[in-house]
């Protein structure tokens, strides 16, 4: 019997062991730390009396940037894809394919006009909706869009994506609130344009006249669905969407860009992930935005000129300020990795300008700071050395960033040579 109680002592011990060992796993797994990208706000609306919830992703940059960075907006009606719109903008935007973006998702979009279906067979309902949209976009336009740009440094290049039942929203906007968005995006929408505000009217036919109509308007239109709805049971998506593409080719121009199609080998809502990265692309083309740094620098002329060139034509084109990129990760194509390139290459004036706009662009970087510091050192610059030095270490006690340490030491160095001067 003493051996059989020892045995269970034994055993029990061993539990306890293993129960203890589990417990610090289970602690190592809650001392995760949450991660966040995005935020949402509350604005209370005047003009529809209530509280209007927004999540509002802003460019990874945005603290960073001077005053000087206004950013697009892009307004999605489904929430529901707002980490899929948002990751696919903040990924376009970091290899510039397309500008820093602030996406701005409306949790509660049931705001869609009355329309109606004309005899759909994917809407087994004469009437779509029973809302007044027009309280809505007066919301948008003074409360909204000024709140973004008060407190987010929105400029008024906009874009609208609608998914289905909400892109009757985003197609309204096109033809009875032309200027509110310079670009519609409809996914899934193949049906919806076989519908209208009066039984029998279509938005072939509306979107058909307002371009007619107004051909000097700059504005970019995608409407697509896939094709696992074009197809079976509702072939008058897909018979839509090459109806609209045959009236709107010949209507194409430099300020109307569009693509109307059946987007093959999806599903309903599986179409919305590569609509969205053909429809950015369209509005934003990789031959305009892929911008090579070392080639414009290495072209004939002064290397900031050149670059102030490059993005002055994509303003123009797109009616806002767009600047060059002042940082990026792992990329030679920004101010940060070609002001050294050119000091490096002998072209120093050219380099330190450069670099002088990365610390206009990034005024409270410490690391933009301290580069121009340098260059200004190496160029015998000195007392602008060290009141650009001094900056970088102030901003990076007041930061709380580690290397503060070797910038006072530097610091100290450059004013013990200056004093041997």
């Amino acid at each position: 019997m003493k051996f059989k109680y020892i045995f269970l002592i034994l055993i029990l011990t061993h539990c306890l062991s293993l129960s203890g060992q589990e417990q610090n796993s289970l602690q190592q797994l809650r001392a995760s730390i949450p991660l966040s990208y995005a935020q949402q706000d509350s604005i209370y609306s005047e003009i529809l009396d209530e509280s209007r919830k927004i999540n509002i992703y802003l460019p990874e940059s945005f603290h960073e940037a001077s005053e000087e960075h206004q950013y697009p907006v892009l307004v999605l009606l489904e929430d529901e894809f707002f980490y899929m719109t948002s990751g696919v903008v903040k990924h376009l935007s970091s290899v510039e394919r397309m500008p820093e973006t602030i996406v701005v998702s409306i949790l509660d979009m049931s705001y869609i006009p009355t329309v109606y279906t004309n005899g759909s067979t994917f809407w087994p309902a004469e009437k779509l909706s029973d809302e007044n949209p027009g309280p809505f976009t007066k919301h948008l336009k003074e409360e909204l869009f000024p709140y973004l740009e008060s407190n987010y440094r929105a400029n008024d290049f906009r874009m609208i994506i609608g998914l289905s039942w909400t892109s009757v929203y985003a197609l309204h906007t096109f033809v009875k609130e032309p200027g509110l968005f310079d670009a519609h995006i409809a996914v899934a929408a193949g049906d919806i344009l076989g519908m209208g505000y009066d039984a029998g009217e279509r938005f072939i036919d509306l979107i058909a006249g307002e371009v007619k109509n107004h051909p000097g308007r700059k504005n970019y239109l995608y409407i697509t669905s896939s094709d696992g709805d074009g197809g079976g049971n509702s072939p008058e998506i897909g018979e839509h969407l090459v109806e609209l593409d045959r009236i709107l080719s010949p209507l194409e121009s430099e300020n109307f860009q569009y693509v109307s199609k059946l987007f093959p080998n999806e599903g309903h809502y599986d179409v919305a992930l590569p609509a969205l990265i053909e429809a950015l692309g369209m509005i934003f083309p990789k031959e305009e935005w892929f911008a090579r740094y070392r080639d414009m620098v290495n072209k004939p002329g002064n290397a900031i000129d050149n670059i102030d060139k490059y993005y002055e034509r994509l303003s123009k084109k797109y009616g806002f300020r767009i600047l060059p990129r002042a940082e990026r990760w792992n990329s030679v194509n920004r101010l940060s990795w070609i002001g050294p390139y050119l000091i490096r290459q002998g072209r120093v004036a050219e380099g330190i300008e450069i670099i002088e706009r990365w610390v206009e662009l990034r005024p409270n970087s410490p690391l933009a700071l301290n580069e121009l510091a340098k260059a200004y050192e190496n160029s015998n610059r000195i007392e602008k050395a060290i009141v650009t030095l001094s900056k970088a270490y102030e901003l990076s006690c007041q930061l709380k960033l580690p290397g503060s340490e070797q910038y006072l030491n530097h610091l100290e160095k450059l004013k013990t040579n200056a004093n041997k001067q």
